[in-house]
């Protein structure tokens, strides 16, 4: 199993990212950490039913379904204020690597859209080893962890491969990708 963690601020390209990297490599899927943090979220506001990803349009606004705040700020209290205190820092990265376990013979590669945080990624690193776990770093000129809890991460002591990647906002950013990674990579 290949794990591919993708880092950079909010709006960097992560996602955009993770799709172009998915349709290049042969039985990858994408996971988020923040995926169970949403799901748990929401319930806690009576939002059960709501998928994680429903509020990513208007993320960053304070919306009644949250009772005034941001679905971000609401996320981010859930995982920092509950969660890891009762579970410690890890607890999301156990969480994914559970999921990426209970999918392992469906797919050879995930690629993880969200990382950020070191102690999740050790996890990952942890479970799966050093040279089968890949960061790559999402720069784009603008952007900063100024209104998210996360950050730019270097796993390189761990053995870890990180590769910076620079989105420059257009199709230059796919043809970094896709020199990284070959559409024609079968895993």
């Amino acid at each position: 199993m290949q794990i591919i963690l993708l880092n950079g601020p909010p709006g960097c390209g992560k996602d955009y990212a993770g799709a172009i990297l998915e349709e290049g490599i042969e039985r990858s899927t994408q996971m988020k950490l923040a995926t169970e943090v949403k799901n748990m979220t929401h319930r806690a506001y009576g939002l059960g039913d709501i998928e994680a990803d429903h509020y990513e349009d208007h993320k960053d606004v304070g919306i009644s379904d949250f009772r005034g705040v941001s679905p971000r700020s609401a996320y981010i209290q859930m995982s920092e204020c509950f969660m890891k205190p009762l579970h410690g820092d890890r607890i999301f990265g156990h969480i994914l690597k559970a999921q990426i376990l209970f999918h392992s013979t469906r797919f050879s590669t995930v690629i993880v859209t969200d990382s950020g945080f070191r102690k999740e990624a050790e996890v990952l690193v942890a479970e799966f080893g050093a040279l089968d776990v890949l960061l790559v770093r999402i720069h784009l000129d603008g952007y900063d962890f100024a209104s998210d809890s996360r950050s730019y991460l270097d796993l390189s002591d761990l053995g870890v491969q990180c590769l910076d990647i620079q989105n420059d906002g257009g199709p230059g950013f796919r043809s970094s990708l896709q020199t990284v990674f070959p559409p024609s990579r079968a895993s």
